[in-house]
């Protein structure tokens, strides 16, 4: 799975810096050269939505989504290990929906031979990342899933909270009191 990460990642960040490249691209051609280019925004704008789309499963894979956890730090780990299937099977079928809701709507810009305005782009090639994106959210909320069924105690827990309770297990053996 790690070969995934590393392939999303490094697709993700060619998007996020080609993006970065024609924004600054078409600000020294407009503001020294006096010659904007007509299609930067267009290109800079799909650039930037390619690599947000891709980064959705980067950020739950790593844990690094917003988390409300002000109830959830209350419950106990058994309840705790429910809702995280609960949550992730629902992230899951949210992602299943909107991969397919994607493909649909490939599949319709396809048969419409629509282009975007200023780069004549087919709409359908701007719009493949979603099923992509999703598809890889999906899968993520279903590895999360998986883990919180076994019991993972950092998956149930959260990196943070799982590093703070072996810190306080290994100081109370050691007849330290944090507290």
């Amino acid at each position: 799975m790690k070969w995934i990460g590393k392939i999303e990642e490094y697709v993700s960040g060619l998007f996020f810096v080609s993006g970065s490249l024609v924004s600054v691209y078409a600000v020294i051609m407009r503001y020294v050269f006096n010659k904007a280019p007509t299609w930067s925004l267009e290109v800079f704008e799909y650039l930037m939505v390619w690599a947000i789309f891709l980064g959705f499963g980067m950020a739950l894979r790593e844990n690094h989504h917003i988390v409300v956890d002000l109830l959830y730090d209350r419950l106990s780990f058994p309840v705790k290990r429910v809702l995280s299937v609960i949550a992730n099977l629902i992230g899951a079928g949210f992602g299943v929906f909107m991969t397919v809701t994607g493909v649909e709507m490939i599949a319709l810009a396809y048969r419409q031979h629509i282009v975007t305005i200023d780069a004549a782009i087919p709409i359908w090639v701007t719009y493949i990342v979603m099923p992509i994106g999703m598809g890889l959210l999906a899968f993520y909320f279903l590895v999360k899933c998986w883990r919180a069924t076994k019991g993972d105690k950092k998956e149930i827990l959260g990196h943070i909270s799982h590093e703070k309770a072996a810190d306080e297990t290994t100081a109370n053996q050691g007849g330290l009191n944090l507290s």
